[in-house]
């Protein structure tokens, strides 16, 4: 999941921030914050530590003033209330070398704390997934309850592939909001994309609970159905994940793997049809309905799957094949002639088009035709009986009897008759 909100996001968090009213205690903060990181850099270390005792006695206490207290009992060898302080720090998740860095940097804590939040979107934004992980683990130190950035910190972790510390951030997020689904689902592929796919089960799940109309959840959940083996619920679950976002390829396809899988024919190939019908340029999927379709003997629309991988590749010549022997099948000669003709004009000249098309030719009484096409195909292929039939009949339909004679002989020394009885025996079978 890309997010690219995150500079508007953003924008707007300033706004509201400069939209709220003034507050005194607010601005006076602001300002012993301020002061006390400016003391620290000048090493007024008691101006700095007197900033902080009065903003934890306002009870505004944070890591950042419980770590410049650390540093600057430290400087002044105070060494127990140094350590104190220093206790207080750590179990705020700040450590030291961003304070100093702060310090050095002689701006308010905001404005610092929203520099580093810019400049992790700025790189975020543009695909530096590695750098925005460095600003966002760097906010963090100073916001470490942050959900927005540790959120994006873990995104920036996951593009890089370290699902292992990605998972470990999106659940102090979940620890923080448990109500977030899209956390919830992605702590879950982090789990599938290692493999465990009990785990990232019980997380997509946890995702439909908290958002019934989260697509992707219920997609991502059918597929650890899947894998682990429970078909029935992968059905239930994709086919949600299909009402909520019809154009989900990848809960379409594998709706139709599984229900081919099931041997659910009419299933399978509905489903097929949709996933061919968002991209017609799936070869894959084309060959897969015309295999259905010939199998449920639904001539009309294999031939309409057909026709269109035809016009995807031109010069599919196994398509115009198997195009040619549906039309046969349907006793639409002319139209298989036709298809034989195309296919030579935009595939090129082969035994198999030759043939087809010399074939259909004689049905339809174009003995003509069929002899040129045929003539053609046995001087590519000396030995193929069948065309040598095929043209016996078409010198026959002319009244050339000597030449039909000839070609017939042909054939029968090349096998035809056996070649006929496998095919009958072929035809009887199916």
């Amino acid at each position: 999941m890309k997010t690219k909100l995150l500079t508007l996001l953003l924008a707007v968090f300033t706004t509201i921030a400069v939209a709220q009213p003034p507050v005194k205690i607010g601005n006076e903060n602001t300002d012993l914050r301020t002061g006390a990181i400016q003391h620290f850099a000048h090493t007024r270390y008691l101006d700095c530590i007197m900033n902080c005792q009065r903003l934890v006695a306002v009870g505004n206490s944070d890591g950042l003033v419980t770590g410049l207290m650390s540093m600057a009992y430290d400087s002044l060898v105070n060494i127990e209330a140094a350590s104190k302080s220093h206790g207080v720090m750590l179990a705020y998740r700040v450590d030291s070398s961003i304070l100093r860095r702060l310090a050095v940097a002689n701006l308010s804590p905001e404005i610092y704390k929203r520099s580093i939040m810019k400049t992790g979107a700025d790189f975020y934004n543009t695909n530096s997934y590695d750098s925005s992980e460095v600003y966002f683990a760097e906010y963090l130190k100073l916001a470490p309850k942050d959900t927005f950035a540790i959120f994006f910190l873990a995104n920036s972790q996951f593009y890089q592939g370290k699902y292992d510390v990605a998972m470990v951030n999106y659940k102090r997020v979940l620890e923080l909001d448990f109500n977030r689904a899209d956390v919830h689902n992605l702590t879950g592929v982090c789990y599938m994309l290692q493999n465990n796919f009990l785990n990232a089960r019980d997380y997509f799940a946890q995702a439909t609970v908290l958002d019934k109309n989260m697509a992707v959840a219920y997609s991502n959940l059918g597929k650890v159905q899947y894998g682990l083996q429970d078909r029935n619920a992968a059905v239930q679950s994709l086919t949600q994940a299909y009402s909520l976002y019809p154009k989900d390829s990848n809960s379409i396809a594998l709706l139709s793997q599984i229900y081919v899988e099931q041997g659910d024919d009419k299933n399978a190939e509905k489903f097929l049809a949709k996933l061919y019908s968002l991209n017609r340029n799936n070869v894959k999927v084309g060959w897969n309905l015309v295999s259905l379709a010939m199998k449920n003997k639904d001539y009309e629309h294999a031939s309409a799957y057909l026709q269109n991988l035809i016009r995807v590749n031109p010069k599919n010549a196994e398509a115009y094949n198997k195009l040619g022997e549906v039309y046969i099948t349907m006793n639409s000669f002319e139209q298989a002639f036709n298809n034989y003709e195309n296919a030579i004009a935009k595939a090129g000249e082969n035994r198999d088009f030759l043939y087809g098309a010399g074939m259909c030719a004689n049905k339809i009484g174009l003995y003509g035709k069929a002899i040129e096409y045929l003539s053609k195909a046995t001087t590519l292929d000396a030995a193929f009986a069948k065309s040598y039939k095929e043209l016996g009949d078409a010198y026959a339909g002319v009244s050339k009897k000597k030449l039909a004679k000839q070609n017939y002989k042909l054939a029968k020394s090349l096998g035809i008759e056996k070649e006929i009885q496998q095919q009958n025996l072929l035809q009887a079978k199916n």
